[in-house]
């Protein structure tokens, strides 16, 4: 699945919501009878990218995929049998850009972070570590 279409939508609502907490900050939504925004940026990420590549993941290989938020704000590990094996990364999620970091069987990184376009690579890669 190309992920680029997802990536897109993803920057366009981070930067609305980035809108929404400056309007809120110098008080132009008061104004305006705004609501609060409500979601944070890790929420509309897990939204609106990652749970759509982990459910693409799970049909592809029959696995069951999961992630988890990790400590930077914008980096997600992906977990497969309780063990991690990517770290998909948005340093700038206004940009839209994403990135993966393929880990081995102990957790640690086996390959430079490169950016991620199609999740036919994270499946060839699960295949490939599964064997």
């Amino acid at each position: 699945m190309d992920i680029r279409p997802l990536c897109g939508r993803l920057g366009l609502k981070v930067c609305e919501a980035e809108r929404e907490k400056r309007m809120w900050q110098t008080g132009f939504a008061l104004v305006m009878r705004k609501p609060p925004p409500t979601d944070s940026i890790s929420q509309i990420i897990q939204t609106v990218l990652i749970e759509p590549v982990t459910k693409e993941l799970r049909l592809k290989t029959g696995k069951d995929i999961s992630y988890q938020p990790y400590i930077p704000e914008g980096y997600f590990r992906l977990v497969s049998g309780g063990k991690p094996f990517a770290v998909i990364c948005l340093p700038n999620p206004g940009n839209g850009r994403v990135f993966v970091r393929f880990l081995n069987a102990s957790g640690r990184s086996c390959a430079r972070m490169k950016e991620f376009h199609n999740t036919d690579t994270l499946v060839s890669f699960l295949l490939e570590i599964s064997e």
